[in-house]
């Protein structure tokens, strides 16, 4: 038929040939690199969690965790917000640390050595260190483990997008989700492992009694509470911070300090120690016991040689905590 395309039958697809491909990598800011940065940039966020979730569970918490498990229901969520801020801090940091360690491994090797990937990445990662270092001073232990992790989450990422760059024959998302799996995997069999021997040990409240809750506790910023072993209960400038909170006024202002006499009792609670409770009533304070929606009792928290009575308020979903120590 004149016009139409003669077909090789010899060949499985006839006449059918793949795209040609231009010679050399893409140039950093194409398409490819942007889906692959963001796309490991996204399973990098989620690993990191993973294992903030699992180490999480052996630090001090005010209520039980939900543990690894329960950012599985998060997970819609993580898609509709994690996107957007991977495709963010990959176009802000992972794809200039490609970009510069092209150009620094082109002018020092005359080709594309991926070892400068990481190096470049240190810079970032050092500077995310050093704010938080200025702004919380979490010490030298957190400072490394915030240097290692902001490595990782922008070197991994680089270097999958180079890779985009340099096999552009290959699959690239499956790849890059097929890593992401085999990765959480590992994560989770080293936490499960961990905390199955014993490495690391899940937190829970100290054991205390109504012995050693009798004495004084402080807040830190004047305020007392004094617990007789009779059962009596003094107060000196303890914050009402429920009041203030309803108020929606500042906790530091004189009218929400509280001084006065009162009554408090422990209850062990059930089998376990977070369902211990001190109950403490306070004149003019809103210390009062249970009532019939929310906790409003002291929590124990702390450790045993550092014991502290913990204290909700404000919003439910994500209450302030008001703490006393000895």
């Amino acid at each position: 038929m004149s016009g139409s395309t003669a077909w090789d039958t010899s060949r499985p697809w006839g006449n059918w040939r793949p795209p040609e491909v231009p010679d050399g990598p893409p140039p950093v800011w194409s398409e490819r690199l942007v889906v692959a940065g963001t796309a490991a940039l996204y399973v990098g966020l989620m690993l990191a969690f993973e294992v903030y979730a699992f180490a999480e569970r052996a630090m001090e918490a005010y209520a039980p965790l939900e543990g690894p498990g329960g950012g599985l229901l998060t997970l819609p969520l993580s898609l509709c917000c994690g996107v957007p801020v991977a495709l963010w801090l990959n176009l802000a940091v992972v794809l200039p640390v490609v970009w510069a360690a092209r150009r620094a491994s082109g002018r020092v090797h005359g080709r594309d050595v991926w070892w400068w990937v990481p190096a470049v990445a240190a810079v970032p990662a050092g500077l995310i260190t050093a704010v938080f270092a200025v702004t919380l001073h979490p010490g030298p232990g957190p400072s490394a483990l915030t240097w290692t992790a902001g490595e990782a989450l922008l070197a991994g990422p680089a270097l999958l997008a180079r890779d985009a760059a340099l096999h552009v024959r290959r699959w690239l998302l499956p790849r890059i989700y097929g890593y992401g799996a085999l990765a959480a995997v590992v994560v989770f069999g080293i936490g499960a492992t961990a905390y199955g021997t014993g490495l690391l040990t899940e937190y829970r409240p100290p054991r205390l009694t109504a012995a050693r809750l009798a004495g004084t506790w402080a807040d830190g910023h004047g305020g007392t509470l004094r617990l007789n072993a009779d059962g009596t209960a003094r107060a000196e400038g303890l914050t009402d911070h429920e009041s203030a909170w309803e108020d929606r006024a500042d906790a530091r202002r004189a009218k929400y300090r509280c001084t006065g006499p009162g009554t408090w009792a422990y209850e062990p609670g059930d089998s376990t120690t977070w369902g211990q409770r001190l109950k403490v009533s306070i004149e003019r304070c809103h210390f009062d016991d249970f009532d019939e929606y929310v906790d409003s009792a002291w929590q124990m928290n702390g450790t045993p040689e550092r014991p502290k009575l913990v204290r909700a308020y404000g919003d439910l979903d994500s209450p302030g905590l008001y703490v006393l120590t000895r």
